[in-house]
Formats: C-alpha cells, sequence, structure tokens
C-alpha cells in the first residue's frame, strides 16, 4: 500500500509510490529548475571559499554564501508558501556515501604517525 505524501514542489497531496517525491513531472523538473539555478552561483562561491581562500577572504564570499542562502529562504517563504527547497542531508548522504568516508592525506615533508 502506497502512502499519501506531499509533493516536494507544490505541496499537494498526492499517493507516494517507491521513490516519488512529487506529484508530477512538471513539479520535478521546476523543483530541479530552481536549484540548478540557484546551485550554480553558489557552486562557484563555495568552490572560491575552498579553493582561493585569500581572494574569498578580500572579497567576503562566505558571507555572500550566507546572504544567498538567507534570500533563497525568504523566497522559499514568499513563494512557496514556506515550504523548503533543499532536500534532507540524510537523502543526499545515503545517494553518495563516498562523501561520509574520511580520508587521510600524506603531504610533502610532513610524515604522519
Amino acid at each position: 500500500m502506497a502512502r499519501l505524501d506531499a509533493c516536494l514542489e507544490c505541496g499537494e497531496p498526492f499517493e507516494r509510490a517507491h521513490g516519488r517525491e512529487f506529484c508530477a513531472p512538471k513539479c520535478r523538473k521546476d523543483w530541479n529548475n530552481r536549484r540548478m539555478k540557484r546551485g550554480a552561483e553558489l557552486y562557484d562561491l563555495y568552490m572560491a571559499h575552498r579553493f582561493d581562500r585569500s581572494t574569498a577572504q578580500r572579497l567576503r564570499v562566505f558571507q555572500a554564501i550566507n546572504r544567498m542562502a538567507s534570500n533563497f529562504r525568504q523566497e522559499d517563504r514568499t513563494e512557496r508558501a514556506g515550504r523548503q527547497s533543499w532536500r534532507r542531508p540524510a537523502a543526499v548522504l545515503e545517494e553518495r556515501p563516498y562523501l561520509r568516508s574520511v580520508t587521510t592525506r600524506m603531504r610533502m615533508g610532513r610524515m604522519s604517525g
């Protein structure tokens, strides 16, 4: 028996089949398009924050990332009746278990252990 759940995009109830999160293909497309639109700029800023730290600090990139997130949340409140526009972290990590793994590196000139 399938359970009744709400579409991640429109919030309308639907009978959820295995793995379905949306009531219709249009809702899935709208959800993914918004995430792509938001994600491209966020990706660029985060990569600078992570790998070009001096430039990112000078330009206050992390503050810009947080401001973007606040703006996205405000859009969710006004345009999506407050429904969040991101997936649960557990769902993302379940799909990509390698993100949970811990790796160690030996750096040139440094020995561990």
